[in-house]
């Protein structure tokens, strides 16, 4: 069976939401920040489809806990085996599905036979699960068909998560003791073996049994989890249902005590041998438990085995999109109760994208930087932010946002337009000293992204610089030599990159570390300012004085610290970051900070006009360096 759209209305956190999904796809990720709705449309599947004839259901399920409204889930499944095809089952309720996901009242040509399941709770919390049919034009609705458990049986969503130990022991609705009704004598197996694990679980459990937990061992090895040296049924006095005492065993280990993860993928493995490729399965948090091997392993399996008829998983984690593909994802988004939820169909456009930072996908706002200096700098911005508790501001991760690391200006504007397009908020935190990357910053501001530049033409180097005095200046080399490679030798080495700029030295009497002595060679401040930004800043094949993470994390303490930058273009920008970022999200969108147009680009006095990051260039961390 296929699912092919899933409509859900008032149930839980989603007041309305509709999904497509094509039917040449199998396996779905979806991805999305915190309070999404993700896990409730899972959960929304799985109930459903819920194949016993008793739910639970309270006030609290319904949208805003209150049921004046009916809770209504109608899932439309397609490729339906021929028992449920039959005009005794449903062949006289079928409806039609299209390629896009639209259904109509009867099957046509040019449409897939389906049965829209539809789950109907109404204030008397009895739930009823029944066929529904778009109406005719013109015609009344016709009495919905009554949806069994027995046919809900056959069309079944299975649920891994931290309640998979009853799919470990053997009961009436476990996969293990559904795989055990497939074997002959079944219930004379469980009762003798019952019986007798009282008294000696060892030697009561049936050969069959014994068989048959060798193969969920063969199973379970298939899809990533721990070696078990001795997997059979034993008696887990652990456990209080009397129905279901027996249980997984590893040698004399119950697969209870065994970890989350390892009891996950046990637990889809007996369910993968139960239902040989027909069912649907539901893995909320697919990376709970397990390290990144297992987790890379098992989504591998997942994504391209024929076990299960669809896989459906929710996912925080980066390591797992860096091994999924752009196809695979659904992003998932929720305002005021409206679920949306969006196929990644540019494979080709984001496949760079999403290996290079998968976190970004997984938050609601994203910070893009230019580079490694700006991502450090943002970075040790946002843990000092966040750590403000003088002001009723909620801490960034809070909000969903992800700060990431740009690829110089031109790479960073393009990866800003491209999160932009998906659906994201994007702030924007580039240079002003390139002309190609500010026109691609002008579109990308014009789009609704908050975009962050310095007037005039500028790195983030040069800005700091020019409002600095000279103590400041020189406090500035000294945070550059402190965080050196090595710090010795780059006492050396950085002043021979300043005098090379045009800094003086000790022929001219002058400490060149010491921008306080450079006055007396005739030097003035503008032009100890240019030559500080500039060698600060470096060329392509002299690695600049802060161009990494870590360094860029001093020089944001710099700016952070410094009261040389107290009321001018440094702090009013960093303030307008700030405001960016922890802005509401209705107000995130056009905030323009910026007067730059690359009509008015203009190169500080004594510079060669170098763009800083650009990604004509290979990237500084690449290019041949002078640093110690």
């Amino acid at each position: 069976m296929r699912i092919r759209r899933i409509d859900i209305e008032n149930f839980r956190g989603i007041k309305s939401a509709s999904w497509r999904l094509p039917a040449d796809r199998r396996f779905f990720a979806l991805i999305g920040p915190g309070d999404a709705t993700k896990t409730t449309v899972l959960t929304a599947i799985e109930r459903a489809l819920h194949d016993r004839a008793g739910l639970s259901v309270l006030d609290t399920d319904f949208f805003g806990a209150t049921v004046d409204e009916a809770l209504r889930i109608r899932v439309a499944v397609g490729d339906l085996p021929d028992d449920l095809l039959a005009i005794d089952a449903f062949g006289g309720f079928l409806s039609g599905i299209d390629q896009n996901g639209e259904w109509t009242h009867d099957p046509a040509d040019e449409s897939e036979r389906c049965i829209i399941v539809e789950l109907l709770v109404e204030a008397d919390l009895d739930p009823i699960w029944q066929s529904y049919r778009p109406p005719l034009k013109g015609m009344d609705d016709e009495d919905p068909y009554p949806i069994r458990a027995r046919h809900r049986t056959k069309m079944t969503a299975y649920r891994i998560d931290d309640r998979v130990d009853a799919h470990l022991r053997w009961s009436r609705t476990s996969s293990l003791g559904k795989l055990t009704v497939s074997r002959d004598d079944t219930r004379a197996t469980l009762t003798h073996a019952g019986r007798k694990a009282r008294e000696a679980a060892a030697e009561a459990v049936t050969d069959s049994l014994k068989e048959l937990a060798q193969e969920v061992q063969t199973q379970v090895q298939a899809i990533g989890t721990t070696r078990f040296g001795d997997l059979r049924p034993g008696l887990d006095t652990s456990l209080s249902n009397t129905q279901g005492n027996l249980a997984l065993f590893d040698g004399a280990v119950p697969l209870t005590n065994f970890g989350l993860g390892t009891r996950r993928l046990t637990g889809a493995a007996t369910q993968q041998l139960a239902n040989q490729g027909t069912a649907t399965l539901l893995v909320d948090e697919v990376e709970h438990g397990l390290e990144p091997h297992r987790l890379v392993h098992l989504l591998r399996h997942l994504r391209t085995s024929d076990a299960f008829s669809q896989v459906f998983v929710t996912t925080h984690s980066p390591t797992a999109l860096m091994h999924l593909e752009p196809e695979d994802l659904v992003m998932v988004r929720s305002s005021g109760g409206l679920t949306d939820l969006k196929p990644l169909d540019e494979p080709a456009e984001l496949r760079p994208l999403l290996k290079a930072c998968p976190e970004a996908f997984l938050a609601r706002r994203v910070v893009i930087n230019e580079g490694k200096t700006e991502y450090g700098v943002v970075l040790e911005h946002l843990e000092e932010w966040d750590a403000d508790t003088e002001s009723d501001a909620v801490p960034s991760a809070a909000l969903g946002v992800v700060a990431v690391e740009g690829n110089g200006g031109t790479g960073s504007a393009n990866r800003a337009a491209q999160f932009l397009n998906l659906g994201y908020d994007v702030v924007l935190f580039v240079d002003s000293d390139d002309e190609n990357a500010n026109n691609l910053a002008d579109q990308v501001a014009a789009d609704g992204a908050s975009v962050i530049r310095w007037e005039g033409c500028h790195s983030i180097e040069t800005a700091v610089c020019a409002e600095l005095t000279e103590a400041g200046l020189t406090a500035f080399i000294e945070a550059a030599i402190e965080v050196a490679d090595d710090p010795e030798s780059a006492l050396t080495v950085y002043a021979n990159a300043l005098v090379a700029n045009g800094a003086p030295d000790s022929s001219a009497g002058a400490e060149t570390l010491d921008v306080s002595t450079w006055a007396a060679t005739g030097l003035d401040l503008h032009q100890a300012r240019d030559i500080v930004g500039k060698t600060a800043k470096g060329k392509k094949n002299v690695r600049g004085w802060f161009k990494r993470v870590d360094k860029g994390r001093r020089l944001g303490r710099f700016i952070l610290d410094s009261t040389d930058l107290e009321g001018g273009e440094v702090e009013s920008k960093i303030g307008a970051l700030r405001g960016a970022i922890y802005a509401p999200a209705e107000a995130a969108k056009k905030t323009v900070v910026s007067e730059q147009t690359t009509a008015s680009l203009e190169e500080p006095a004594g510079t060669e006009g170098q763009a800083g990051d650009q990604a004509a260039g290979p990237p500084d961390e690449d290019s041949a360096t002078q640093e110690p």
